[in-house]
C-alpha cells in the first residue's frame, strides 16, 4: 500500500532529511511570503512530498516540481478559490481552507510554469489555482472525517439525533463516490451494550451513503467502523467519538474544519504555557496555535510538556485529524532541543540524541495515522512519542 511505503520510509530516513508528506507543506510556509515554496510531489503518488529533487520511494518516478498554497474555497463548490475568510457565493456557507497547487499560465498557453513570468505580449502570466489530492480534509456533513489506509478512499462518519450511524464516502478529491462505486463497499459499525460487549451492526447503502440505526447511545458515544474497499480486501478499522449528535451545517454556519493547512496564526502570547493561550485566544484550542521556537531550553521544555499533553487531548477526544499540528509544533521543538545537546555531559548526551529521533519519527507516524482514524495505532505511536518525550526532559537539567 502507498501508505505502508510512506511509513516505512518515515521510519528509516535520518532525523534531518526530507520526509515524504501529506498536504501539509502550505501549513510551514513562511507568513508574508507571496510565492508558496517550490516542493516535489510524485506525478503518480502525490501524497509523497519533498522539499528538494529526488526519485518516487514508491514507484521510482522522477519527482515533479510544484507549488501548494492555502485558499479558501467553498465546502461542496472547489471551483472557489478565495485569498481570505468569507462566504461561499453558491450556496452561502463559511468558507474552508483547502490545499491546492499553483502555477502561472498565459491566455490560450497550453503550457504551465511554476513561476510567475511575463506572457510573450509582455502581459503578466496569470495564476492559476487547481484542488490537490488530500488537500480538502474537511468534513462535508458535520461528521469526523478519515482517510483509508489505500491513500485514495476517503469518509466521514456522521452520528444523528434518531440514533442512526451514517457513513459518506469520498474519493481523494473528497468528491462523493458513485453509487456504482458505493455498491462495492462493505461496512459495519461497532458498539457496546450496556454490560460493555460489542454489538456489530452492517451498514445498508442508502442513496450514496451507508448507514444503520445504533439507538441513542449515552455521550460522547464511542464506536468504530470495519470497512471493506474491496470484496477481496482487508477489513479497515475507524474510531469515532461523538461528543455531540452531528448537524449538517446549514448556510452561513462554519464547519469544523480539519483542512490540510490551518488559518494563520494569531500574534505569539508573552508565554509560552498553554494557560497564557487560552486567555489569549479564547476561542481558539491551544493545540491549534502556532507559536514561535522559544529562545531558551527551560521555555522549549515547557512548549514540548504542553504540546505532549495537548495530542492526549485531541486522543481522548477522538479529535485524530487535528492530531498533527501539536504533533508537528513538538517535533520542531525537539529539532531546536537538538542543538543544544552539546552543552549536556556526555551520559546525557546518549539519553537525550536517540530520543529526540525517536520523538520525531513518532510525530510523522501520528500525522498518518491521525489521517486514518485508527485509535490503536495512534495509541501506540502516542505511547513511543511519551517515552521520546520523557527521555528529553530528563536529559535537559531541570529548572528550580
Amino acid at each position: 500500500m502507498r501508505l505502508l511505503a510512506l511509513l516505512i520510509t518515515v521510519a528509516l530516513v535520518p532525523m534531518a532529511a526530507a520526509v515524504p508528506q501529506t498536504s501539509r507543506a502550505a501549513a510551514q510556509r513562511p507568513q508574508g511570503d507571496s510565492l508558496p515554496p517550490l516542493s516535489w510531489t510524485c506525478p503518480m503518488h502525490p501524497d509523497v512530498l519533498e522539499d528538494k529533487k529526488g526519485i518516487c520511494p514508491i514507484c521510482k518516478m522522477d519527482l515533479v516540481p510544484v507549488r501548494l498554497d492555502s485558499v479558501w474555497s467553498c465546502p461542496v463548490h472547489s471551483v472557489i478559490a478565495e485569498s481570505k475568510p468569507g462566504k461561499c457565493p453558491i450556496d452561502k456557507r463559511d468558507l474552508i481552507q483547502v490545499t491546492v497547487a499553483v502555477s502561472w499560465t498565459c491566455p490560450g498557453a497550453a503550457a504551465e510554469s511554476t513561476e510567475p513570468g511575463r506572457c510573450p505580449d509582455g502581459s503578466p502570466m496569470t495564476r492559476k489555482t487547481m484542488p490537490r489530492a488530500h488537500g480538502n480534509h474537511n468534513p462535508q456533513h458535520g461528521g469526523q472525517f478519515f482517510m483509508a489506509s489505500d491513500n485514495w478512499h476517503h469518509l466521514e462518519g456522521t452520528y444523528l439525533p434518531t440514533g442512526v450511524f451514517r457513513m459518506h464516502l469520498y474519493d481523494d478529491y473528497t468528491k462523493p463516490l458513485p453509487v456504482k462505486d458505493v455498491r462495492t463497499i462493505t461496512a459495519s459499525v461497532v458498539t457496546k451494550d450496556a454490560a460493555g460487549k460489542e454489538v456489530t451492526t452492517p451498514l445498508v447503502r442508502t442513496g450514496q451513503y451507508l448507514q444503520a440505526r445504533i439507538g441513542k447511545l449515552p455521550l460522547p458515544a464511542a464506536m468504530y467502523a470495519k470497512v471493506k474497499f474491496k470484496a477481496d480486501g482487508p477489513d479497515s478499522r475507524f474510531d469515532f467519538t461523538f461528543d455531540s449528535y452531528s448537524k449538517e451545517p446549514a448556510a452561513g454556519a462554519t464547519p469544523l474544519s480539519t483542512a490540510a493547512a490551518p488559518a494563520p496564526a494569531p500574534a505569539a502570547p508573552s508565554a509560552p504555557a498553554a494557560p497564557a493561550l487560552i486567555e489569549t485566544v479564547p476561542s481558539v484550542d491551544p493545540a491549534l496555535v502556532t507559536l514561535p521556537i522559544p529562545e531558551t531550553v527551560p521555555e522549549m521544555l515547557v512548549q514540548l510538556k504542553a504540546r505532549t499533553e495537548q495530542i492526549r487531548s485531541f486522543i481522548d477526544k477522538g479529535s485524530f485529524a487535528a492530531i498533527y499540528v501539536p504533533a508537528f509544533q513538538a517535533k520542531d521543538l525537539a529539532l531546536a532541543l537538538h542543538d543544544h545537546v552539546n552543552a549536556l555531559p556526555a551520559d546525557r548526551r546518549k539519553v537525550v540524541e536517540p530520543a529526540i529521533t525517536k520523538l520525531v519519527r513518532s510525530a510523522w507516524l501520528l500525522d498518518a495515522f491521525g489521517d486514518i482514524g485508527n485509535k490503536q495505532q495512534i495509541s501506540e505511536a502516542y505511547d513511543r512519542f511519551v517515552e521520546a518525550a520523557n527521555d528529553i526532559h530528563t536529559a535537559f537539567p531541570q529548572q528550580p
